[in-house]
């Protein structure tokens, strides 16, 4: 017999002719796209800029306690933080943040610290639609930062992403 007469298999073809080395390099190609969408994903959510003042709204909350939050700062030189918010409904704001179940709890989105210590704000007062109320809570070890994300807890109700000047 002669060699040249006999084609020679030198690798394995798979439909389409696809070899092992085709399918090996696809593969590779494959998890190093992933990989990199999922590192740039995991990036930019860890390095998502915040902006001062964003604050967003619940349904829950306000339906609940007829209150709607309408600024967060941190200020003293960073000893205190001060939530406001607007009466919607002066039936259901009327006991707002007297009792533990209603105050407002701070929680830090990055670390987990919270602020729950109030210095002002809260005291038995007679509430009216449409008007702004506030709340001081001491800025326990500096837990809240100006221009990092905050949660704000009530019971088992929360506002997240709020970002305080």
């Amino acid at each position: 017999m002669n060699k040249e007469s006999i084609p020679m298999m030198k690798t394995w073809r798979g439909p389409f002719g696809i070899g092992l080395t085709h399918l090996g390099a696809i593969a590779l190609v494959v998890v190093l796209a992933t990989g990199g969408f999922f590192g740039w994903q995991r990036y930019n959510t860890a390095h998502q800029e915040w902006v001062p003042g964003t604050m967003p709204v619940s349904e829950e909350i306000e339906a609940k306690f007829g209150v709607r939050f309408s600024f967060l700062a941190v200020t003293a030189g960073g000893g205190m933080v001060e939530l406001r918010y607007r009466v919607l409904d002066m039936g259901k704001a009327t006991n707002f943040g007297h009792y533990t179940e209603t105050a407002p709890l701070l929680i830090d989105e990055e670390t987990g610290k919270m602020v729950d210590v109030t210095i002002m704000g809260l005291h038995n007062h007679r509430v009216e639609p449409g008007r702004t109320y506030y709340i001081l809570y001491r800025n326990t070890a500096g837990a809240i930062k100006s221009g990092h994300p905050v949660t704000i807890q009530i019971g088992n109700l929360t506002l997240e992403h709020v970002v305080p000047w």
